[in-house]
């Protein structure tokens, strides 16, 4: 029987339906755009040949729509008018395509093959990018052998891992074949190589199947691999038959045209690739059978042949129970031994393989082995914590919910330079030394102050859930990055009612210019309260006149932040240049949030060049660095400088702690805050850090900036810079800057075993 191929134009569903129970094994497409394919399906329906129609286009639609756009919250309404749209003057009964399934007589409606396709397969990615999914719906397969292959068709129809897929198998389905072929019981007596285009069409009415039916033979192999024509030829050949002969002659055939070859065979996971296409005289089954044709192999007697297959199992690496069972081949068995999971996993690794061959991806020739069952006897359990009371687990849960508000905290550069270790009833809050700026005095003085803000959301949180945190900062011990120990009790009078608990995963820095001039009365106050209610001072300047002023200072500090040569590495570490890369490290800034305007963005992706920074620094340029800092001043409501007294480390944590409270007050207010430490940042290295990466004429610089900075703020030789900010009115911020998962910086370390 010549190769079964999809007829080019609709087939008569008369004469389809005429053999449709043992013949048929692809579906009528109707498109109702097309007259006679309208009349044709109309005909159908009306002789009551249709049993069961399924027209689900409209959920299809809307799952297209929200598909393409994942990012938007689109109201059923947008939806409505999204469909209108792609429906483009079509009613829904004519749009798309209707299916019928012969041997079913089931009639199902469905989007048009491209949109169909696209949604299909819209789960794969990334894992699948979209043009990786493009290069494998070129590719045409050669799949012979229907018991695991049906498996492996089976899983790459999944995966739409092909354009054409050619299915080979002479044999029917028995019911001894059932314990590893997916099918059902009134499949028996059906050719396997239309059982599983059945399977595969109805999951992809689109798919482009070819059947041999017949199985592979020698009069049929060079159609097989070659196809009809010219550029037809199989991309890739799959062995999964049972004949050692046709074995040998489709390597044979293969390796003459310099195609691969895959081979599963379900028993311990084995899979052999052979790369024909790079190594074309390469010795057929990695020489196992010697220098055996497949014309001699008839001509074997019954015990060689079945040494011929023992070789190419492997004597040695076969499991002991398939070894055991193809000695009592013919006598107290019919067949090989095969199971579905061995089967099933097959699929999955040959499918795997051919994605690898089909995408150039690196693949070698020889023989792997995925032996589940061995990996399974060999499991041994993971070092766990010492949670042996289910109290101690939930008390761990509690406390690494408490740690994912603590850490919506702000930090210098969004480096979030903290780790939690939880033990004993103790929560251990650390300085990472690997963030905040390394292990240098300056960055550890910023990075103090964010574990501050970190641990006055945890103190809130805590309350709301009940709890009571006890801080205590810097406890005598050996560890130097051990910043403070917190244990938690039942808080007296239950669960808190604390406004600002909601404000924590809302609060943001918002840099967008302002919508109002002045700073209401009572907001004035209500900040001033939140910053003295923390032991810390907030000073506010609303003067436009020194608002300019401060503009031109901060303006200045940013400018050189970004030029001075020890700075400009840090400062251009800190910012993602893409969406992909925020993702890919959950820290940092985007850089569309600090360039708020175009010019803005050019000048940063200007300045990744250190060679262009120091031009600008050596001719004392970069003026233009300054604008948005000037611009931000001038639409500012004020200027807030919050201080605190002393200058010890216990003091960095406290005015964290004082900066947290008072811009969550600012967020429940509506306030928008922006943060502009770089210049108090300046400050802190020229006064307390020696001129850290400054020359003296820098320094000389900074000391007359702090001269001006005076005319806004007075700040005592005894107290501590926290943040410098500017507020205002402003719209809700575009971006949010990222945090790496509650995970990546909490754990609870194992007790230390004492010794006996």
């Amino acid at each position: 029987m010549p190769a079964r191929r999809l007829p080019k134009t609709l087939a008569p569903w008369r004469e389809v339906l005429a053999s449709a129970e043992r013949e048929s094994w692809f579906p009528l497409i109707f498109d109702r755009s097309v007259p006679a394919e309208a009349e044709a399906m109309d005909e159908l329906m009306n002789d009551g040949e249709v049993v069961y129609i399924h027209d689900m286009l409209e959920a299809q639609l809307k799952d297209l729509v929200r598909s393409r756009t994942p990012s938007k919250n689109y109201t059923d309404d947008e939806v409505a008018q999204e469909i209108v749209r792609l429906l483009a003057d079509q009613t829904p009964q004519n749009y798309g395509r209707w299916a019928f399934y012969p041997w079913s007589r089931r009639m199902v409606h469905l989007l048009p093959p491209d949109s169909f396709i696209e949604l299909r397969s819209d789960r794969n990615r990334n894992k699948i990018t979209s043009e990786e999914q493009a290069r494998l719906r070129k590719i045409k397969i050669a799949l012979a052998g229907l018991s695991v292959g049906n498996a492996v068709a089976v899983t790459l129809a999944l995966e739409g891992v092909f354009g054409e897929l050619r299915l080979a198998d002479f044999d029917t389905l028995d019911l001894s074949n059932m314990n590893r072929i997916r099918c059902a019981v009134h499949h028996l007596g059906l050719n396997k190589a239309i059982i599983a285009a059945r399977q595969i069409y109805e999951q992809n009415p689109y798919a482009n199947l070819v059947l041999f039916t017949d199985g592979v033979t020698t009069d049929n192999i060079g159609e097989f691999i070659d196809g009809t024509g010219p550029g037809d030829r199989a991309d890739i050949v799959i062995d999964e038959c049972d004949s050692v002969q046709i074995k040998l002659k489709l390597r044979e055939e293969a390796r003459a045209r310099r195609l691969p070859v895959l081979m599963e065979t379900s028993d311990r996971g084995m899979l052999d690739i052979e790369r024909f296409d790079l190594e074309p005289d390469r010795p057929i089954l990695h020489g196992l059978v010697g220098n055996v044709t497949s014309d001699q192999v008839n001509t074997l007697s019954p015990p060689a042949r079945l040494g011929l297959v023992l070789q190419i199992a492997g004597l040695h690496t076969i499991s002991p129970r398939l070894a055991a069972s193809l000695l009592e081949l013919n006598l107290t068995l019919k067949g090989f031994s095969q199971l579905g999971s061995d089967v099933t996993l097959g699929g999955a690794t040959t499918t795997t393989a051919v994605r690898r061959l089909a995408l150039g991806m690196p693949l070698a020739s020889g023989r792997v082995y995925i032996d589940v069952s061995g990996q399974l006897a060999e499991v041994t359990s993971p070092p766990l914590p010492d949670l042996s009371h289910p109290r101690r687990l939930r008390e761990t849960a509690e406390v690494r919910e408490l740690v994912q508000y603590a850490i919506m905290a702000p930090s210098h550069g969004n480096d979030q330079p903290w780790r939690f270790e939880y033990g004993d009833g103790v929560l251990r809050v650390l300085h990472d030394p690997e963030r905040g700026g390394g292990r240098d005095e300056i960055g550890r003085h910023w990075a103090l102050v964010a574990i501050g803000g970190a641990l006055a959301n945890l103190q809130i949180a805590a309350g709301v859930k009940g709890r009571e945190a006890n801080i205590q900062l810097f406890p005598p011990k050996q560890d130097p990055s051990l910043v403070a120990e917190v244990r938690f009790g039942l808080r007296a009078g239950g669960p808190a009612d604390d406004p600002l608990f909601e404000e924590i995963p809302r609060r943001n820095t918002n840099r967008g210019l302002g919508t109002r001039a002045h700073l209401s009365p009572v907001h004035v106050q209500a900040l001033s309260a939140a910053a003295r209610d923390s032991g810390a001072k907030l000073q506010l300047c609303t003067d436009r006149a020194l608002l300019g002023e401060l503009g031109q200072l901060i303006g200045e500090a940013e400018r050189l932040r970004l030029l001075t040569p020890t700075l400009h590495g840090p400062t251009m570490r800190q910012i993602r240049w893409s969406e992909a890369e925020a993702h890919d490290t959950q820290d940092g800034i985007r850089v569309e949030a600090l360039a708020v305007t175009p010019m803005d963005f050019a000048a940063f992706q200007l300045l990744r060049s250190t060679d262009v920074a120091k031009v600008l620094r050596d001719t004392n340029g970069g003026r233009l660095l300054m604008m948005s800092s000037v611009q931000a001043l001038a639409s500012s409501a004020a200027v807030g400088l919050l201080t605190i007294p002393g200058q010890s480390p216990t003091a960095l944590v406290r005015g964290g702690q004082a900066m947290q409270q008072l811009w969550l007050t600012a967020s429940a207010l509506g306030v928008a805050v922006h943060p502009m430490n770089t210049l108090i940042d300046m400050f802190a290295r020229v006064e307390r850090f020696h001129g850290a990466g400054f020359d003296k004429r820098e320094i000389q610089r900074f000391l007359e900036m702090r001269e001006r900075f005076t005319r806004a703020f007075t700040v005592a030789l005894a107290d501590v810079e926290i943040l410098l900010f500017r507020l205002s009115y402003a719209d809700p911020a575009p971006l949010r800057t990222l945090r790496r998962p509650v995970d990546a910086v909490f754990s609870v370390p194992q007790p230390e075993k004492k010794s006996p």
